[in-house]
């Protein structure tokens, strides 16, 4: 058997917190890597350069990347460097179903494909074709045609998909993909269980003095923010707070009709705001009690992962989530669970939680739980283990 040599192409490792499962298939597991990352990269509608880095135990690359669509992005100038790399196994970090993938396997002629999806909602091509049709939308008519010539062409050349749900695998072992499932990890060395003094200043300085719920991640619609003040605004007989990203660099209609509903509801004396880079949310993790992920489906989405749930509960937090997709499986028994979208459910949860005394020790055990089976180590081990067969 080859030693084998994983060449990564991931738009996501534009940012450099991505990067961590990478630093540790290198490290423990000795695998090597050479991982291809955007020069530059379209979030949110502008171009933002790629953070500068320290050395890591990895090759890196930065390339320009074409395309701003997902589906249809390319790194260019990738022939010459899977050329001159020879890898054993080439990992996309995109669905299967993309030109990038595509690009992989015409490149990397002699290596197994791998992909990374986050898919999990069964395919409907005709129906969402009929229905961009119907609304006279070419661009909705062209998407579901887009992705179901992209799987013919491309998934018969990827060897495996890794998936992030048991939804995910089902929907691709349905396509005839060979899919394994894993977490999508978190950095134990960035989110652990913080020192009680250090907790303590953190919740000075933001100005926490009652137990804290909080919601980290995205804002947008299908998160179910709203959905979370709804449910806070009948409990002002209990004493709480509320600790949310303002976002300042990523305002939305929705963020501001959030703040809108915050002063409706008559919460804005309870809100505390903060703005943090990913390094720095343990630290806002670490002043909460509570972290509360109200994510609601749609008919074109429903919760793919809920990365900030095993990142919470890593910290030692209690963490309450809707049904909505990968939720209850990513916490299990570890966390709490309500039905999507009912408030009123929410809210009799939440205030349970908020009279009990055994929230430290409930985060405890959830931490444990998260480090054993959700971080990094457990996302490298399943690589390296598949990578050395």
């Amino acid at each position: 058997m080859k030693t084998p040599r994983l060449l990564v192409l991931s738009p996501p490792c534009h940012q450099p917190v991505n990067r961590a499962v990478y630093r540790e298939l290198a490290v423990r597991h000795g695998i090597a890597i050479h991982l291809v990352v955007p020069h530059r990269l379209n979030v949110g509608g502008q171009w933002r350069d790629t953070p500068a880095t320290d050395a890591a135990p990895y090759e890196l690359t930065l390339l320009d990347i074409a395309g701003t669509h997902g589906r249809l992005q390319r790194f260019l100038g990738l022939e010459a460097i899977a050329a001159a790399w020879k890898p054993t196994h080439v990992l996309v970090d995109n669905d299967p179903a993309t030109l990038m993938t595509r690009q992989a396997a015409l490149a990397c002629k002699d290596a197994q494909v791998w992909a990374l999806t986050a898919e999990n909602l069964t395919p409907h091509y005709l129906r969402d074709f009929a229905a961009g049709l119907k609304a006279l939308k070419p661009a909705r008519m062209a998407g579901p045609l887009l992705t179901w010539f992209l799987r013919r062409l491309v998934h018969p050349r990827v060897s495996r998909v890794f998936t992030l749900s048991r939804d995910g695998t089902r929907v691709m072992e349905a396509m005839g993909c060979q899919a394994t499932q894993i977490p999508l990890g978190f950095d134990p060395a960035l989110f652990s269980i913080q020192p009680e003094a250090m907790i303590a200043a953190t919740r000075a300085k933001l100005g926490l003095r009652d137990r804290t719920i909080a919601y980290f991640g995205r804002l947008t619609p299908e998160k179910g923010v709203h959905l979370l003040l709804q449910s806070l605004a009948t409990m002002k007989d209990l004493p709480w707070q509320f600790l949310v990203d303002h976002f300042g660099d990523y305002a939305t209609p929705y963020t501001e009709e959030l703040k809108t509903l915050i002063a409706e509801l008559g919460l804005a004396d309870r809100v505390v705001y903060f703005d943090a880079k990913h390094d720095e949310m343990p630290g806002f993790m670490n002043a909460a009690d509570i972290v509360v992920l109200p994510s609601l489906s749609t008919p074109k989405w429903k919760e793919q992962y809920g990365r900030v749930m095993p990142e919470a509960m890593a910290c030692g937090k209690v963490v309450v989530g809707s049904d909505s997709g990968a939720i209850p499986e990513l916490i299990g028994s570890f966390g709490h669970v309500f039905p999507e979208g009912d408030t009123a459910a929410l809210a009799r949860l939440l205030r349970d939680l908020l009279s009990r005394n055994d929230l430290a020790e409930s985060g405890r055990r959830a931490a444990a739980y998260a480090h054993e089976t959700l971080s990094i180590a457990r996302q490298a081990k399943i690589w390296a283990d598949l990578l050395n067969t």
